[in-house]
């Protein structure tokens, strides 16, 4: 998942699940039940947490809720089962993290923004693309 693609996940979210407005499905109409759980497999977690810290001592994962629309479906592969039923339901991005002495410090996955200050939306961000219940309960 790219940085613009991360904003406009969250973007979704903060406009509907944070306040708790009920998602609308890819009919536009109101999902009657939200997200209860969200499965990731072990490589896409081992390797979010690649670029946290190499000892293991201080690294983790910060988890950023998202929702998707009709827009951000799209980083969803298309040969998913169930795939438009994800529309209005909130998962989560997996963003590599550090804790240091000035608090939580988000890692770049991207070699190029690891010493540079680039601020490019195409940059990788996070792992997104878990499998969510509903609808694969």
């Amino acid at each position: 998942m790219n940085r613009k693609q991360l904003k406009q996940f969250r973007g979704s979210y903060h406009a509907h699940g944070k306040i708790n407005k009920p998602g609308e499905d890819f009919r536009g109409e109101q999902i009657k039940e939200q997200t209860d759980w969200v499965w990731f497999d072990r490589e896409t977690i081992e390797n979010a947490l690649k670029d946290a810290d190499k000892d293991g001592k201080v690294g983790g994962l910060k988890m950023y809720f998202g929702q998707y629309d009709k827009e951000t479906i799209e980083m969803i592969e298309e040969n998913r089962e169930k795939r438009e039923a994800y529309i209005g339901r909130i998962s989560l991005v997996l963003k590599p993290c550090n804790l240091t002495e000035d608090g939580l410090q988000d890692v770049s996955s991207s070699p190029l923004t690891k010493h540079t200050e680039i601020e490019d939306d195409d940059l990788e961000e996070g792992w997104n693309g878990g499998r969510i219940c509903p609808p694969n309960c």
